[in-house]
């Protein structure tokens, strides 16, 4: 019995000794695995629903232009302006203002602007107190408005100037001409600036004073 019980002893210490020697210090850590595959895309997501159309802007009016521009006094020159179906001429003070927005087929409206009044041209003034009649008139070309202006003392044996006694600033509206009848039919008043431009929506465009 005591041998047995020795033998249980020594198989005993046996085990403890060869677990203890099988316990070391950690290893170091091993080089990293390769990459696993990506994984398939996930299906897409519905589309959204379309938003709802944003509300139609104004029409442009791209054949409606405008320009403006101050003729000084030095800029009359005395001219003789042929009549209208007449041999016969007469002198005005005249000037010309160029741009190139007057082409063929385009109908020029004119206006001088005298304070925050403008006055559609042609035009004729007279005083009372001494019968003196002063005017101012337009006529067209392509590329320019040419501008007339005179101011008798009397029609008759009165004295005459050809220029006018300051700088005038003028503003002009050029209109495809196949617009002039609509506008016509619409009850616009062709010789007032503010209907005019309110008639185009306010969208002419008015480059800087030349």
């Amino acid at each position: 019995m005591k041998k047995l019980v020795r033998l249980f002893s020594v198989l005993a210490l046996a085990s403890t000794v060869a677990f203890t020697s099988c316990t070391g210090d950690t290893g170091p850590q091993g080089p990293a695995g390769p990459q696993g595959q990506a994984g398939s895309n996930g299906t897409n997501g519905a589309d959204g629903a379309d938003g709802a159309d944003g509300a139609d802007g104004k029409d442009g009016n791209a054949n409606v232009k405008s320009f403006t521009s101050t003729v000084s006094v030095a800029s009359w020159t005395p001219t003789d302006v042929p009549g209208i179906g007449s041999s016969t001429t007469s002198t005005w003070g005249a000037t010309s203002v160029s741009n190139d927005l007057i082409t063929a087929g385009t109908f020029v409206l004119a206006w001088v602007v005298n304070g925050d009044f403008e006055y559609a041209l042609p035009i004729s003034l007279s005083k009372e107190i001494d019968g003196s009649v002063e005017s101012l008139q337009y006529a067209t070309g392509t590329g320019q408005v040419n501008l007339y202006y005179k101011s008798q003392t009397s029609l008759f044996g009165g004295s005459t100037t050809y220029a006018p006694g300051s700088d005038l600033n003028f503003k002009f509206v050029v209109i495809e001409e196949n617009l002039e009848a609509g506008m016509k039919a619409a009850g616009i008043d062709m010789g007032n600036y503010t209907e005019v431009v309110n008639y185009m929506n306010r969208s002419v465009t008015i480059p800087s004073i030349q």
